[in-house]
């Protein structure tokens, strides 16, 4: 099979077969995901999961392009947009935000006087 690049026909990425290293991010980021989204995810949540995980994919071949290199005006462009369309899309699927609540962190006043008064 070709060498899968950033800039690679839709068609020869989507011949990933699962032992090579893109596919396992692929399905990885799928997985990773999913799992954060707990419940059983709407039609509309998938699609953005696949988006994602196919968005990611070509930020790490870029990555690897790109490695101790400095990036030429195609790639720095086409990164960038990858990255705020990735961004873009976890914060549709709410993933900026924790799905469980967490406790919120006290303030000073209301530690030093909890600690008032228990001495």
């Amino acid at each position: 099979m070709k060498r899968i690049n950033p800039y690679s026909r839709p068609d020869a990425v989507a011949k990933l077969d699962g032992r090579s290293k893109e596919a396992r991010l692929v399905k990885e980021t799928r997985r990773e995901l999913l799992a954060h989204l707990g419940k059983k995810p709407t039609v509309t949540q998938i699609a953005l999961v696949e988006r994602v995980a196919w968005i990611r994919l070509h930020l790490s071949l870029l990555d690897r392009k790109m490695a101790g290199t400095a990036p030429g005006e195609r790639d720095a462009r086409q990164y960038l947009a990858w990255t705020n369309t990735m961004a873009k899309l976890l914060t549709r699927l709410g993933l900026d935000q924790p799905e469980h609540d967490v406790a919120p962190i006290p303030s000073l006043d209301s530690l030093l006087a909890s600690r008032r008064a228990s001495a």
